[in-house]
């Protein structure tokens, strides 16, 4: 009877765990089979007519010992995933699936808004696709390799182009380059950004593509200098300033050697190179469009109303190893730097000051810097 005790106990504890465990309908009703077989040993305690036959009892219920053994073992499906886990599993991955749907369609309508085309390099970067206004842009096959997709590119571009794709790593996540594709027996300059995607051991980049029009300064996202105001603007804003006596910084600048850059390697990159470094000068000292100005080609204002940010300028203006005289400018390939030239008049602010008389004494510092030797600014009063 002992034997029997036992292996009814154990058939028991098994029913249970197992139900627990894998709530799942078939192994509940075999584990609710297991828990009725395991009742069933009373009618051989109580009914003294069955008792000799306990022995057959006791070869049943361990045969559903040993099968219950077998299905309460997990079955590996992967490494790590039990055979409850992969129906889980499958149901995440139906919802996920969807998900994944949604995000691709929602990036795919945002493809087609964007002003700029859309470069993919797939593949280790080796093929490359194209959206439609890319496709536009370059002419050609919208799914390409990168060696074919290069030949579109001038061969003196083409150099730089290809090497600066190949350099982008996770260590080195965003580029920018502009460039000359050839289009209609003519070229068109080209401003293309990327940034790396690396997911385990594929490399792959998604990049923006803009044309810009250079000699007409067609007006784009990409052209600072033309959404400067022009001087005629320029005086109502200083009247304002001066009129309510506020304490600013009038800085009048020329970028000297643009016209050197024109003769040495064309106009187009002059004019790229200028435009670079009136960002940089904006990015860093005043994002403010309505306190810069365009004067002439190569001559601007620059409106600075904040202590502080005049004393980090003051401190780059200053410095001869500051990036304002030696900051490299890379225009496909070109590397060059900009020599720019200062006059600088600190407004106190005591009381109201002839906008054009400010102006033309910003223009006389500003003369007397290009023609000393000695420094690259001239600061009134100093």
């Amino acid at each position: 009877m002992y034997l029997e005790i036992s292996l009814v106990v154990i058939l028991f504890l098994l029913s249970v765990t197992n139900s627990i465990i894998y709530k799942k309908k078939p192994n509940i009703i075999v584990s609710s089979v297991g828990v009725f077989l395991c009742l069933l040993y009373l009618l051989f305690v109580f009914v003294e007519a069955i008792k000799p036959y306990s022995w057959i009892y006791g070869i049943v219920i361990g045969i559903c010992i040993c099968v219950y053994s077998f299905f309460f073992i997990p079955k590996k499906v992967t490494k790590n995933i039990t055979e409850y886990d992969y129906f889980e599993l499958e149901k995440t991955y139906l919802d996920l699936k969807d998900d994944r749907e949604k995000l691709r369609q929602r990036f795919l309508s945002t493809i087609s808004l964007v002003n700029e085309g859309i470069i993919f390099y797939e593949n280790g970067t080796k093929d490359v696709i194209l959206s439609d206004y890319a496709h536009e842009v370059f002419g050609g096959k919208q799914n390409t390799s990168l060696e074919e997709h290069a030949q579109s590119i001038i061969e003196l571009d083409r150099e730089e182009y290809i090497r600066t794709i190949e350099r982008v790593s996770k260590h080195q996540m965003v580029y920018e380059i502009k460039y000359r594709i050839n289009k209609n027996g003519s070229h068109v300059w080209v401003l293309e950004k990327g940034h790396f995607i690396g997911v385990e051991s594929k490399r792959s980049i998604i990049a923006t593509v803009m044309p810009l029009d250079v000699n007409s300064y067609k007006k784009t996202s990409y052209f600072d200098i033309d959404s400067l105001y022009s001087e005629e603007k320029m005086y109502p804003f200083l009247k304002q300033l001066t009129d309510s006596h506020k304490a600013f910084t009038f800085i009048t600048i020329e970028l000297t050697n643009i016209k050197t850059i024109n003769e040495k390697y064309g106009r187009e990159v002059g004019n790229l190179m200028m435009n670079d470094y009136i960002r940089y000068l904006k990015n860093l000292y005043q994002p403010d469009i309505t306190k810069f100005f365009r004067i002439t080609g190569i001559r601007f204002v620059m409106i600075i109303d904040d202590y502080k940010t005049y004393e980090d300028f003051h401190r780059s203006l200053t410095s001869i190893q500051s990036d304002l005289y030696n900051i490299k400018i890379n225009v496909s390939g070109i590397k060059d730097v900009v020599r720019p030239k200062f006059g600088v008049v600190n407004v106190m602010g005591a009381k109201s000051i002839d906008s054009l008389n400010l102006y033309k004494l910003g223009i006389r510092l500003l003369e007397e810097s290009i023609e000393s030797n000695r420094r690259n600014y001239t600061i009134f009063g100093e």
